[in-house]
């Protein structure tokens, strides 16, 4: 039998293992359709180890890995206060990354994580939560949808130099 999923949080000393998911995640789910030149650079730019250093000393940046036992099975990512990528209210909270490996997927881990998400930004009095995903990523768009998000808004997303479109969806709480 499976072991149910946890999470832990990660801190500075784990950053070369969120590095390294980080990278492995963003690939499987977006290098297919990027152009090589503009997806490397965004890599080398989002995930070096000084970047996610720097985020892991942010008090509103938090990172939590996703645990199916003792294997690392994904993360996510919550920003909170000016910590935000936008919007900064205090009464939001923003999911910024949410990713599950490729072998962990197909599994509930993803509405797992976003259900601790959502208990999290209830706990934290938080009013609301939001993201940003991009318009071509319909999957995610109707994951996010079936849990009761809304689009909102939409704003420009670089990979590299690729100026990309999201959407900014919000869940009340």
């Amino acid at each position: 039998m499976e072991q149910p999923p946890s999470l832990r949080r990660c801190e500075p000393e784990a950053v070369d293992s969120l590095r390294e998911l980080s990278i492995e995640t963003f690939t499987d789910a977006f290098a297919a359709d990027n152009d090589p030149q503009d997806f490397d650079a965004y890599l080398e730019k989002a995930f070096n180890t000084q970047q996610l250093s720097a985020e892991l000393a942010r008090p509103g940046m938090r990172f939590y890995f996703l645990m199916v036992g003792e294997a690392l099975a994904g993360y996510f990512k919550i920003n909170t206060g000016k910590d935000q990528t936008e919007l900064q209210e205090a009464s939001g909270m923003e999911l910024e990354r949410i990713y599950v490996r490729t072998r962990f997927q197909g599994r509930g881990l993803g509405a797992w994580m976003l259900q601790q998400v959502k208990q999290m930004a209830k706990g934290e009095g938080k009013a609301y939560l939001w993201l940003g995903v991009w318009e071509k990523n319909t999957r995610a768009i109707a994951f996010y949808r079936s849990h009761g998000f809304v689009i909102f808004d939409k704003h420009p997303y670089y990979i590299g130099s690729d100026r990309q479109m999201d959407w900014m969806m919000r869940l009340d709480l």
